[in-house]
């Protein structure tokens, strides 16, 4: 069986190809209800694990501690980094894993998918345009850990522009190259893309994104407000939780017609009533965030094809769960005007486009980009300096699946007894080519440039010391996969001494 999977901070949805049909996957929960998607969520009591709508029930009961967006971890953790829910802890890589091993069994016992036994799921995975290369490796490791065949990952407004595409060729299709700018809010990122549109041929031309903004956000500020009006300055993280659910439900049920929104807070502090909040304040407070969205977008737009403005753009498509608030469509309207298109289904968008690109009988093509700056700090000058060499820049175009890895090479005179080599990708530049922005740094690697030193297993307790090698010749190589997983072999030419890493983020 072939999916689109898109997990998402607060839902997971699931699209599947069916002989060139791509329904939305609906689950059913412990009552017999059916929902098209599946809850992102992870409860805990003692020894004792639940995970999607098993953990949903699980809320309120005694002991039991639930935890949301667990995905949002992704961005500033490493597979290494542990992570405590209630009385238990694991790596962050350990619960991810759990969680879609769950997945994979609801996807087998309690979902409309006609199965046949030990039938392979396979499935084509998204993740923020804005992740770092750390949250694609742990994602892409964490499928396949919990028995998926993955086919490949792609960046979440890139599927929403497939689905775009593959709707309006159904009406006829383009055969003028059109652009189309996504915009994605989902529960706990923001993400945009302009996509260059020609008949099935797409090509990503710009990313860019805000790394933890989303719906999580706009439920925090509803429960801020109403908690200030009632006066209530403190909440355990039990209450917490029951009450953001409390707010995002309410929050959800918001109509453009909607004036008041009334918060019960009761539902999660015993004694407390019910709080009335007027959309008006609401929508005020959360504005700030809401414009922060659209410059993004705008920069996306400034920086993908020089020339381009409003007029070039097909249309300003509204994708994932949060673009449902009503604050974002009458900003972006009163910007965007009539280019402003909404998908028909916001919030499977992305889980449908990824079941159209695995299919491969639809004919979409998709060429991804790099959406940050990767590189290696370097010394010069004798070591008296030290810059940043960007390996692969942001704008880099990705090979698509297929094709051969993107590779680079940088060949040198060894000068110290010892390579560190310490990596790092940031969102930006500045005018001296130098780190800004949302930076991440990288796992530090050792390479014994003194081959005497070969048989040192912990290069890192040694000094590093200036050398002379005898004309020694370093050659690195850097190879990038078309979902952006970076790896480097480093090699003495003299002699033909190699080993090979798997970069990842060292948080």
């Amino acid at each position: 069986m072939l999916l689109g999977i898109d997990f998402g901070t607060t839902r997971t949805v699931v699209a599947a190809v069916n002989r060139g049909n791509y329904p939305i996957v609906s689950f059913t929960n412990e009552a017999g209800d059916a929902y098209e998607w599946y809850p992102s969520v992870i409860a805990t009591k003692g020894s004792e694990l639940a995970f999607g709508f098993e953990a949903i029930a699980k809320q309120g009961q005694p002991g039991w501690t639930l935890r949301r967006s667990v995905k949002r971890e992704l961005a500033t953790h490493g597979p290494d980094s542990r992570l405590r829910i209630g009385d238990h802890e694991m790596s962050l890589f350990e619960w991810l894993t759990s969680f879609l091993e769950q997945l994979n069994q609801d996807l087998r016992r309690n979902s409309n998918l006609t199965l046949k036994k030990k039938e392979k799921l396979e499935a084509l995975i998204s993740v923020p345009a804005n992740a770092n290369s750390n949250q694609r490796f742990l994602t892409l490791e964490a499928f396949r850990r919990a028995g998926f065949e993955v086919r490949g990952m792609m960046n979440e407004p890139s599927a929403a522009g497939i689905e775009y595409a593959h709707h309006i060729l159904g009406e006829g299709g383009t055969s003028k190259r059109e652009h189309l700018l996504v915009y994605d809010l989902g529960g706990g990122t923001f993400d945009s893309a302009i996509i260059s549109l020609s008949d099935r041929d797409h090509e990503v031309l710009s990313n860019e994104g805000i790394t933890r903004l989303g719906g999580d956000n706009f439920d925090v500020i509803l429960l801020d407000m109403a908690l200030q009006k009632a006066g209530i300055h403190e909440v355990s993280d039990a209450q917490l939780a029951l009450l953001l659910e409390e707010c995002r439900e309410k929050k959800e049920g918001l109509r453009p017609t909607t004036r008041k929104v009334a918060i019960d807070l009761g539902r999660g502090i015993e004694g407390a009533g019910e709080i009335s909040v007027t959309t008006a304040d609401l929508y005020a407070a959360c504005k700030p965030l809401i414009d922060s969205t659209v410059a993004a977008m705008e920069q996306a737009m400034q920086k993908s094809v020089t020339g381009i403005d409003l007029k070039a753009l097909a249309a300003v498509y509204l994708v994932g769960g949060s673009s449902d608030f009503p604050p974002v469509a009458r900003l972006l309207r009163e910007r965007y005007s009539k280019h402003v298109k909404r998908s028909p289904y916001p919030h499977a968008s992305v889980a449908i486009g990824l079941a159209i690109a695995a299919d491969t009988g639809a004919g979409h093509k998709l060429r991804e980009r790099f959406t940050r700056h990767f590189g290696v700090w370097r010394e010069f000058d004798s070591g008296k300096q030290i810059a940043f060499d960007a390996l692969f820049e942001k704008d880099t175009v990705l090979p698509t699946n297929g094709e051969e890895t993107l590779t680079l090479k940088r060949r040198y005179i060894p000068a110290h007894n010892i390579g560190h080599f310490r990596y790092l990708e940031c969102s930006g530049l500045d005018a001296n080519f130098q780190p800004q922005g949302d930076i991440t740094t990288w796992d530090e690697i050792y390479f014994p440039f003194d081959p005497t030193l070969r048989g040192e297993e912990a290069l890192s307790s040694l000094p590093v010391s200036r050398a002379n090698l005898n004309g020694r010749v370093i050659e690195e190589t850097y190879s990038c996969d078309a979902n952006g997983i970076i790896e480097v072999e480093i090699t003495d030419l003299t002699d033909h001494f190699s080993r090979s890493f798997k970069l990842r983020s060292k948080k």
